[in-house]
């Protein structure tokens, strides 16, 4: 009877050091070798843990935002210092940053210039218009550039952390989503400001 005691422990080590394994490594196979009841459910169970993280990591609210990108917004909606402002994800830093201030003598055409052709960007545009009583107006566009040619995941990262960022910039009037250039065109601004 002791030895048949004795002999338990070394039934119970193969899942004790699998148990270790499987927080830093993908969980093997399934296997049937397991000789105790209900301890097939542990791999399945910490390997959801494990991979826990990982879908944290890609959720909505991932990136913080720079002070320098309110800042600039500040500046553009109080001063009218700036025709606009193009904004990127810096995947290292987890941050959107400020990549490019355009200066007020500077027009539409300069500012979808400099909207990537394969990259995904968030953008201000100040559009200076008149009414049809004559009357000098201006609106801030806010667009969501993401072309088609832009990597799935930028496209998701920049989709899922628009609504934290915009939140960050009190004052937005009019949003646009784009994909190319035809959806962000002078026409589609002038229809929208009105």
């Amino acid at each position: 009877m002791p030895r048949r005691g004795g002999a338990r422990p070394s039934h119970a080590t193969p899942p004790h050091k699998y148990h270790h394994r499987s927080a830093t490594l993908p969980p093997p196979p399934p296997s049937n070798s397991q000789g105790s009841q209900g301890r097939g459910e542990a791999p399945s169970f910490l390997a959801a843990i494990a991979l826990r993280p990982a879908r944290m990591a890609n959720a909505a609210s991932g990136m913080a935002v720079d002070d320098e990108c309110k800042l600039r917004f500040l500046e553009l909606k109080a001063k009218r210092t700036h025709r606009f402002i193009i904004y990127k994800i810096d995947e290292k830093k987890k941050m959107v940053v400020v990549e490019k201030v355009g200066e007020p003598v500077l027009n539409y055409d300069d500012f979808a210039a400099t909207l990537p052709a394969n990259e995904c960007r968030y953008a201000i545009f100040d559009y200076d218009f008149v009414t049809e009583e004559n009357c000098q107006k201006s609106k801030i566009f806010f667009i969501a550039w993401s072309p088609d040619t832009a990597r799935v995941r930028s496209k998701m990262i920049y989709a899922s952390s628009k609504e934290r960022f915009k939140r960050e910039l009190d004052g937005i009037q009019v949003e646009l989503q784009a994909t190319d250039s035809a959806e962000v065109g002078l026409d589609v601004i002038q229809g929208r400001a009105n």
